[in-house]
């Protein structure tokens, strides 16, 4: 289905409704959700192993199906009750939303009242929930900390009352639909928020992964699914590319056997030492520890680590294809550019491997969101 829409999906700016409902019909868009409400609570590694091999497909259809798996994990950090009240019984859902905290939220007698407008809310179009963080506001002003930061709280709703922007026009991730949303004054009950300190959460392993852990974990499996998907695409090609003034495919060209040894090493360590860091965490919280702080390190590290092989792989297999790459009827171009819109994500981005760092020389971390 994905290749007899390519043109559409190189196009934009939402994946095509029939790929969009078979992802939702798959159960592919929630694989996150508690079985309490009907989900199957995917454990992390075949939750990597599930995206990567969409993103081998195409970048911007697992794009699409992590982000709305990965805030399907917030029914799980609100008590199952409201829960069921909200997601509707035997419906197969679709989840969108933001973690950047643009929103405010007003208390409003056993409810709060939302609005904000957010950015990047990825599958918006399709999605039947939206989940948005947002800041707590009392008497006009935000709500502050002993610390003096935000009071956050995230809240789940239904997205027919979230209005999307259609403002999306990006050229990596090109159907993802990361319009920008809004919503002013919509009332959401209690039971539908959770403050950072999630005490409803449900039960399970899944629920008592770190907060800013869970998101690494989804997220870099994308790049790593899309650079294997490059040495596929470039192992094809040498197999009857001819060079412009040779005689033989340029399989057979010592050059482009040393790029593709050399990406397929460096997507393995990379690969390999994203498995290693969820399995790690995903067997404490399993046994009932909590994820220690140098697990906390390790996944950052494994997550950035993901995205830098990514790009290099991927910008590799582009200069081997030569010439051809820059055509639309292959993949490389469209490759090229969802890894690197991928890895604009604050998940990839270097400053966060300070913390990391610091924990490493036995420092404390200075920030909570490692």
């Amino acid at each position: 289905m994905i290749n007899d829409h390519r043109e559409a999906i190189a196009t934009g700016p939402d994946l095509p409704l029939p790929v969009a409902n078979a992802l939702i019909r798959a159960g592919l868009t929630q694989l996150w959700l508690p079985r309490s409400l009907g989900g199957l609570e995917t454990p992390p590694l075949d939750f990597f192993a599930v995206i990567e091999s969409l993103a081998r497909l195409d970048g911007a259809v697992a794009w699409c199906a992590m982000i709305s798996s990965a805030a399907s994990r917030f029914a799980g950090l609100i008590a199952a009750d409201p829960m069921r009240r909200l997601l509707p019984p035997e419906t197969m859902l679709a989840f969108s939303g933001s973690g950047h905290p643009t929103g405010s939220a007003t208390r409003d007698n056993t409810g709060w009242r939302i609005t904000g407008r957010w950015s990047w809310a990825s599958f918006s179009r399709h999605s039947t929930i939206s989940s948005f963080m947002c800041v707590e506001q009392a008497d006009g002003a935000p709500r502050l900390t002993a610390e003096g930061a935000p009071v956050l709280r995230a809240v789940l709703l239904p997205s027919e009352k979230v209005q999307v922007l259609g403002n999306w026009n990006s050229g990596g991730l090109r159907s993802s639909g990361s319009h920008d949303v809004t919503c002013s004054d919509v009332w959401v009950p209690d039971g539908c928020t959770t403050s950072m300190e999630m005490t409803e959460r449900q039960p399970g392993p899944l629920y008592n992964l770190p907060f800013f852990s869970s998101f690494a974990i989804s997220v870099m499996a994308v790049p790593l699914g899309i650079a294997a998907a490059s040495i596929d695409d470039l192992v094809t090609l040498a197999r009857t590319k001819v060079a412009f003034l040779n005689t033989l495919p340029i399989c057979e060209h010592e050059s482009v056997q040393l790029d593709v040894a050399k990406a397929k090493t460096r997507l393995q360590t990379a690969r390999a030492f994203a498995i290693e860091a969820i399995g790690s965490m995903w067997a404490s919280v399993s046994s009932g520890q909590p994820a220690s702080i140098e697990q906390q390190a390790l996944l950052r590290m494994a997550c950035w680590n993901a995205g830098d092989a990514a790009k290099e792989v991927v910008g590799r297999m582009y200069a081997a294809a030569g010439s051809s790459a820059v055509l639309e009827e292959v993949r490389f171009a469209a490759q090229l550019r969802d890894v690197h819109a991928v890895c604009q994500h604050i998940n990839f981005a270097t400053r966060l491997m300070v913390a990391p760092g610091r924990i490493m020389l036995g420092l404390e971390p200075g920030t909570g969101q490692i």
